[in-house]
């Protein structure tokens, strides 16, 4: 069965505990990384949630994560509000599938 871990500062991620999350504690970008690479060292099934403001700062780490077929990497909204981080992402994935950029860029 896939695992499901949050990544992130402690505030941002403690809401999950309550539906069975895994947290990882991560303060600052340097820590995120290193439990990224951890996770995809491990090589289990995880569905990983990380904050869209700390994603950003770890794009080279979740990019290495979502080239394996055993992740998936979900960007949750920030608390300060939307990065624009996971509306790109979701425009790259519609232009690549559909061959033309239907979102266009803000």
């Amino acid at each position: 069965m896939p695992k499901v871990k949050a990544v992130g500062k402690h505030a941002a991620i403690l809401p999950f505990r309550a539906a069975g999350v895994e947290l990882v504690d991560a303060d600052d970008p340097e820590a995120a990384k290193s439990a990224l690479r951890e996770i995809r060292e491990s090589g289990e099934e995880t569905l990983v949630m990380i904050p869209e403001d700390m994603a950003g700062e770890c794009a080279a780490e979740i990019a290495l994560l979502r080239q394996g077929a055993s992740f998936l990497v979900l960007n949750l909204p920030a608390f300060r509000g939307e990065t624009g981080l996971q509306r790109e992402r979701v425009r790259q994935l519609v232009a690549r599938s559909l061959g033309v950029d239907l979102m266009g860029r803000k």
